[in-house]
């Protein structure tokens, strides 16, 4: 065999190697990326609601939209808000981030955020640790989990690495393994939504974070970032919601894809979360309280008892009547010496 025979059969040989390897590696990723689309559950509430949450996202832009989303809330007593992220527009301006939480306050509104990319300071190589740190003192990271009578809230940072490995995923791994029962998880860019906004971001999200949900006691993943509203078919037994209505600047509707249910643009908006004994009915609610959609997600069982090892009583969140600041004659008494209310955490 010549010399030249030979390197042709290497070549090709190599060659052959090569797109074999990137055929099983596409059809690996695609896999992956590209979830089994279900039908929404026909479940409806039985007997009384127990207990409501809220959430709303990118409130950056307009204090007074913000104003009313709180005094919706604090009409329908939600125990807490999820914030979806860029809580202020410029995170180098205090008296943005001052005016939000005086406005929650006011409404006894606690806020439960996670980091958007307007609550950076990229000139510090920050990732939302020092607005976080300075606060939301309590939290004990720009990522964390609480739980909440009995459904976990798992709190995401998307502004930082979600790969297999890093921190995040092995936080997130951890906190599903030993904290089971229903899930909520947050983060402010969305993973699945039918606009393309970062679209090679989102699909990287959907490579590295879907797949450790899939299988898991996660029933939504609710994002921010895009200001409109719209909601996923179940995408593997998950729920998506993309929620954007605190901003003034709206963005113009999507294209639905397959996997859309719902979607709602240029509304400001926000959720409401009404807990029952069998389901969980997710309202999503207008200005002038109308509802843009309605849909009910499912409860899943707890293997381990509140309190237990793997539940420790200290992850849940304390009634906000339970902290002292937060007392009726406490109020009165840090308003008068203070002149304005104290934080919701």
């Amino acid at each position: 065999m010549n010399f030249r025979r030979w390197f042709t059969i290497r070549r090709t040989l190599a060659l052959s190697t090569l797109l074999v390897g990137l055929a099983v590696f596409t059809g690996y990723a695609w896999s992956r990326v590209t979830p089994t689309i279900g039908e929404p559950e026909k479940l409806a509430p039985q007997g009384e609601k127990l207990w409501s949450f809220g959430f709303v996202g990118d409130t950056q832009l307009d204090g007074e939209i913000a104003e009313r989303i709180f005094d919706r809330m604090g009409d329908e007593h939600v125990e807490f808000a999820l914030h979806l992220g860029d809580l202020v527009d410029d995170a180098d301006n205090q008296s943005q981030w001052d005016d939000l939480l005086h406005r929650a306050a006011r409404h006894r509104i606690r806020i439960m955020p996670v980091v958007g990319n307007h609550d950076r300071l990229p000139d510090y190589n920050d990732h939302g640790e020092i607005r976080f740190r300075q606060y939301f003192p309590a939290l004990p990271d720009t990522f964390y989990h609480f739980r909440h009578r009995g459904i976990n809230f798992l709190m995401l940072n998307s502004e930082r690495s979600l790969a297999a490995g890093s921190e995040q995923a092995r936080f997130l791994k951890w906190q599903l393994e030993h904290h089971p029962g229903t899930a909520i998880v947050c983060l402010h860019r969305p993973v699945f939504t039918s606009g393309d906004r970062d679209w090679v971001q989102q699909m990287a999200r959907r490579f590295w974070l879907h797949p450790g949900l899939r299988g898991s006691d996660t029933v939504a993943v609710l994002a921010g970032h895009n200001h409109y509203y719209d909601r996923t078919r179940p995408l593997d037994g998950i729920t998506y919601v993309v929620s954007g209505g605190g901003s003034s600047n709206l963005y113009p509707a999507a294209p639905p894809k397959p996997i859309t249910a719902a979607s709602k643009s240029k509304r400001n908006h926000f959720g409401l979360v009404e807990v029952y004994a069998n389901c969980l009915q997710v309202r999503v609610v207008d200005l002038e309280g109308q509802d843009l959609d309605r849909f009910c997600l499912p409860l899943k069982p707890s293997t381990h008892p509140l309190g237990s090892f793997h539940n420790p009583l200290a992850t849940e969140l304390p009634p906000l009547d339970t902290l002292d600041d937060y007392r009726p004659h406490r109020l009165e008494v840090f308003t008068a010496t203070h002149g304005t209310l104290p934080r919701p955490w």
